[in-house]
């Protein structure tokens, strides 16, 4: 069977290129054994020598007087050698002539870039919605490492067309969670085509990984209570934020605008999230002390305790705490201040 993560071609290809030469060295070892043996005045290093012009037909002269029953192993050397020769010669051909060869020692190095990977998201699903997503992390400035996992073909050469980390497999299966670095990776964001397939990738990935967040997209309003029992942290429904925001720009449309504003990445004003270390100087302080108003101009918006509650529109006599989550607006530059003092 071949690697979930391989195409089928390429997988063919280097599977019979692979097969050829082992057939090859399998041939010359036997034939080394085989010489020793019926012919008593060869050493080990003739038997071999013999063996290695034989199959390679360079046309050398027969090392000393050579038996009826060595030449009957020679010919089958000869026989075997040219066959195995031809097939590997063939399947080196065909996969450079299709590309098969390239594309699989460029698959080795994209491995080799996932395994190198540690608090990364995996991204199940490369669909519109899973297209926008990767989108937005692109465009972001802390966006995380990722690897994305896909069934199809078609989007997982859009993938490698774009430079990107993917894998071509089916996420519910385990050795395909487990090339993405399941074991190692900070979350998965699910978002496969049903919802069936989008619960079975949160229990695979939940036992795999306690400590994995884990945030899913539903299909259905009535799938969200299942996938928070199979394991996820979050469940979003595409459709009733979709159908929210749309809603908005018709009853509270300054709102819609608002949200629309902060969320732009193309502009000087931004939301962010900002956690406080415990070493932090800005712990321990309370929010009128602090120079986030005075002196950064920033607005905090909420404040998400470390264990606790989100506390929206804090007061000045709101103590920061070292583990605290700072929903704050503001412009970038004083952001970027803040981040550096967190």
């Amino acid at each position: 069977m071949a690697r979930p993560f391989q195409h089928q071609g390429t997988a063919a290809s280097i599977f019979r290129l692979r097969l050829s030469i082992a057939g090859l060295l399998l041939l010359h070892a036997s034939g080394t054994v085989a010489l020793k043996l019926v012919e008593d005045d060869y050493s080990w290093f003739d038997a071999f020598y013999m063996c290695l012009i034989t199959i390679s037909t360079v046309g050398f002269h027969e090392i000393g007087d050579i038996g009826v029953a060595g030449r009957i192993v020679t010919s089958f050397l000869i026989m075997g050698g040219l066959f195995l020769v031809a097939a590997a010669t063939g399947s080196f051909i065909e996969s450079i002539v299709e590309g098969n060869l390239a594309k699989h020692f460029g698959r080795r190095r994209l491995d080799r870039q996932i395994a190198l990977l540690k608090d990364h998201w995996i991204i199940c699903g490369y669909g519109r919605l899973g297209q926008f997503v990767v989108r937005e992390l692109l465009l972001s400035s802390r966006s995380p490492g990722f690897v994305v996992i896909d069934q199809s073909e078609d989007r997982v050469r859009q993938l490698e067309a774009e430079g990107l980390l993917y894998i071509l497999g089916d996420a519910t299966q385990d050795e395909v969670l487990a090339a993405a670095g399941i074991e190692r990776a900070r979350g998965i964001l699910v978002l496969v085509d049903t919802d069936a397939e989008n619960v079975f990738i949160c229990l695979s990935a939940r036992s795999t990984n306690p400590g994995l967040r884990i945030v899913a997209g539903s299909h259905d309003e009535h799938s969200e209570a299942k996938l928070l029992r199979a394991g996820a942290n979050k469940v979003i429904s595409p459709y009733k934020l979709g159908g929210s925001r749309l809603s908005l720009a018709i009853t509270r449309p300054s709102v819609q605008d608002f949200l629309d504003f902060a969320q732009g990445q193309d502009l000087d004003v931004m939301l962010e999230e900002l956690q406080l270390e415990d070493t932090s100087p800005l712990a321990g302080v309370k929010l009128r002390d602090s120079p986030l108003r005075t002196n950064l101009n920033l607005i905090v918006l909420a404040v998400k305790r470390r264990d606790g509650p989100m506390v929206f529109n804090p007061g000045g006599d709101t103590t920061l705490e070292g583990g605290d989550t700072l929903v704050v607006l503001g412009s970038q530059p004083n952001l970027q201040t803040l981040a550096a003092s967190c």
